[in-house]
């Protein structure tokens, strides 16, 4: 009942705390670090071999059926340690607390669904279910356009998840099973006639790279990001892109060794994974505003899961899911960052920036951290996973390695670039008084820096769980 009552648990506290408003946070906070507790607990003393099934529409064989394996155990451990950190971080936010933290809440809960379901309608139910808050998130907090930029998010990646849809009942009714669970479909897979199974392979691929989202199905993310507000936005880049590569790994990866066309998809992957990795890395490099910088140094690293899957290599694999951790950390803190500078230097354009250092001490050596973090500096979680990544896919896709080598130097110069122009120099004293990060806000910034640099130094605890789950999905078991 673990996961349900973390569920469960975040529902009733998306309902008190819209009631009680003005203590919403404190009551969102206490509701929120119960899954963390949960997790935890389970990580610890549980382990990553966990099952629950509860009958719910038993004519159409649906159950609320969840596992947990390493996988799953990292990414519900990502969301319940982020929810608590954001909702301190946004603690000073005031514009209706009770309706926007038990926003956040309804968000986690839908989140923990996606990562551990293992009914096809289940999961589509919760991953569907995400876009109802951050729909609101945006479009009721975020900037001057924030009506527009929630509109295009919700209907690029719901249609995205309409093709999905479809390429599901495609295989529950070609099956023939009477069930829509993960593992008997998975299993009648194979058996399909080939047409028909490169079809359904090719609508999940749909849903999955939208919400990655992958270039070119990337345009829903530029004004997502920009207008949703700092919480909003780290929630969006640090979980929900790690939706996508999520459904990538856990159903992609599996059926992709059955799959008829192989060699074309696992192409097309690979063509996707480096071309996103190259042309969000240039795209990032010709930004004025730190937070779209920020925003495709996201879409850039996406691109390496794609890689990692379309290299069928469990080294590669191991990688891609170690990176979706370290990735969730890293631009998380990077959001909470120009969060707090857009704040209190009033502006995110770099040219209107300049030797900030100067008077945001504390939030200039956060924010070095993070870019390093990012640009994959040894010693930081970043270089752990785009090392295992790299090293794993060389032997089947070496034009393609080296060609994300180059996006990584074009990565590490936009970082430098912008530090250089934005922290460093002279102060513009056009910006006036500008205080430093205060505590609220720089204490989860903290915290996400130490667990990245946790990471980076010692991995072992993260990736001892991810592999043996990165060798069945690469040999086609489910869970």
């Amino acid at each position: 009942m673990y996961v349900a009552s973390a569920i469960m648990v975040c529902f009733a506290g998306a309902l008190v705390s819209y009631m009680a408003k003005g203590h919403a946070r404190a009551v969102a906070l206490i509701f929120s670090l119960v899954p963390l507790a949960l997790f935890g607990y389970m990580y610890a003393l549980v382990g990553t071999a966990y099952t629950e099934a509860h009958p719910w529409i038993t004519p159409l064989g649906i159950q609320l059926s969840f596992a947990i394996d390493g996988l799953s155990m990292a990414l519900v451990l990502l969301t319940a340690i982020l929810f608590p950190l954001t909702i301190v971080y946004a603690w000073n936010h005031d514009q209706r607390p009770g309706l926007f933290f038990s926003l956040l809440l309804l968000l986690e809960a839908a989140l923990i669904g996606v990562f551990t379901a293992t009914d096809f309608i289940v999961f589509y139910i919760c991953w569907e279910l995400t876009l109802i808050p951050l729909y609101f998130v945006v479009g009721l907090f975020g900037g001057e356009r924030r009506e527009h930029a929630a509109i295009k998010f919700f209907i690029y990646t719901h249609v995205g998840s309409l093709v999905m849809l479809l390429a599901i009942f495609a295989l529950y009714f070609a099956s023939g099973l009477s069930t829509f669970d993960m593992h008997s479909l998975m299993g009648a897979y194979a058996q399909l006639p080939p047409a028909l199974r490169d079809l359904i392979f090719a609508g999940l691929l749909v849903g999955f790279i939208v919400k990655l989202p992958a270039v070119p199905f990337h345009g829903w993310l530029p004004d997502a990001y920009g207008e949703a507000p700092t919480a909003g936005t780290v929630l969006i880049a640090g979980l929900l892109s790690k939706m996508g590569a999520y459904g990538l790994l856990r159903i992609s990866l599996p059926m992709l060794g059955v799959t008829h066309s192989v060699g074309l998809f696992t192409t097309l992957l690979a063509v996707l994974g480096v071309g996103g990795i190259v042309y969000a890395s240039l795209v990032a490099l010709a930004q004025r505003d730190l937070k779209q910088m920020v925003a495709y140094s996201s879409v850039s690293h996406m691109g390496f899961v794609l890689l990692a899957v379309a290299s069928l290599s469990a080294v590669s694999v191991s990688g891609a899911m170690f990176m979706l951790f370290s990735h969730g950390l890293i631009i998380a803190l990077l959001f909470m960052a120009v969060g707090v500078v857009h704040e209190r230097a009033g502006t995110r354009l770099i040219p209107e920036l300049g030797g900030i250092t100067h008077r945001m001490p504390v939030l200039a050596f956060l924010v070095m951290g993070g870019f390093l973090a990012s640009l994959g500096l040894p010693g930081m979680s970043g270089f752990v996973a785009e090392f295992l990544i790299l090293t794993g896919a060389y032997p089947s896709l070496p034009t393609f390695v080296l060609a994300a080598l180059f996006g990584m130097i074009i990565t590490a110069s936009y970082y430098i670039w912008a530090m250089q122009r934005a922290f460093f120099g002279p102060y513009n004293e056009r910006l006036g008084e500008v205080m430093d990060v205060g505590a609220t806000q720089a204490v989860p910034m903290a915290v996400l820096l130490g667990l990245v640099v946790l990471l980076g130094l010692y991995p072992a605890p993260l990736l001892g769980m991810l592999e043996k789950v990165a060798t069945s999905l690469v040999m086609g078991v489910l869970l």
